[in-house]
């Protein structure tokens, strides 16, 4: 096996896996079976981080999203694969396509940002963690629930996406970007309010979709340098081509 089909194999693979394991923890009420759906989101999503480093071309990110969404279709779709590995998506009771949504986002974000790594990262971590943070946070601590536009959505959860965006916004132009710090914070502050209130208003998963959307035209227009971030990837790929040459 080559390594364009070992990096083609890696992000269905490490889906299957993570779908599999978290698919057989048992949890029947409505706060253990969300956890289950955000643990998969946080373990795909820093997984995904990785992706730029061995998926360097549209056809690897193309065959790599391909495999991926027909695994989440067939799972849908056929009845003894949602019982082995679908509990872990479709145990929570609301009509979404937000699985699909996520895999097309990290694809697309993968197929815009092949020499931007940053505008890669940033949007990404904050559907991972933001995202996981106001889910988690408003099923715990249901405070303020918001009205019409944003139903069903709390303040509490809304106040958790917003400091979770901020925070990974901060550290990574800071960290990554060397940018200054007041220029760092401003992007950081519109970065986090845009995809805040474009995950309240989301619905059935779209969040998926908007919210990655929304940081990466904001990153697009903030005179970020293209290349934040280069130095790093071009180590790692140096490395995921070392391990696929062998000793």
């Amino acid at each position: 096996m080559n390594a364009t089909s070992i990096a083609i194999a890696i992000p269905p693979v490490a889906l299957f896996l993570a779908m599999g394991i978290l698919s057989r923890i048992g949890n029947h009420s409505p706060v253990g079976r969300e956890l289950k759906r955000k643990a998969l989101h946080i373990s795909i999503g820093l997984m995904a981080l990785s992706f730029p480093t061995f998926l360097k071309s549209p056809t690897l990110i193309i065959a790599a999203l391909g495999l991926v969404l027909g695994w989440l279709i067939a799972v849908r779709k056929n009845a003894a694969l949602r019982r082995c590995f679908g509990s872990v998506l479709h145990d929570v009771r609301r009509k979404s396509l937000g699985e699909v949504y996520f895999a097309i986002s990290i694809g697309g974000l993968l197929l815009l940002t092949q020499n931007e790594p940053l505008f890669f990262v940033i949007p990404i971590l904050i559907l991972t963690l933001a995202d996981a943070s106001a889910a988690i946070v408003g099923r715990i601590f249901p405070v303020g629930p918001l009205p019409e536009f944003a139903r069903g959505k709390t303040m509490t959860g809304c106040a958790a996406f917003f400091a979770m965006a901020f925070v990974v916004s901060f550290w990574c132009l800071l960290s990554i970007a060397d940018v200054q710090i007041a220029h760092a914070f401003l992007v950081a502050t519109v970065v986090a309010v845009a995809t805040c209130g474009a995950e309240a208003i989301s619905r059935r998963g779209t969040d998926n979709l908007f919210v990655p959307a929304m940081a990466y035209l904001i990153l697009l227009f903030s005179n970020i340098p293209d290349d934040a971030g280069q130095a790093i990837v071009v180590q790692l790929q140096h490395d995921f081509n070392a391990l696929m040459a062998g000793p």
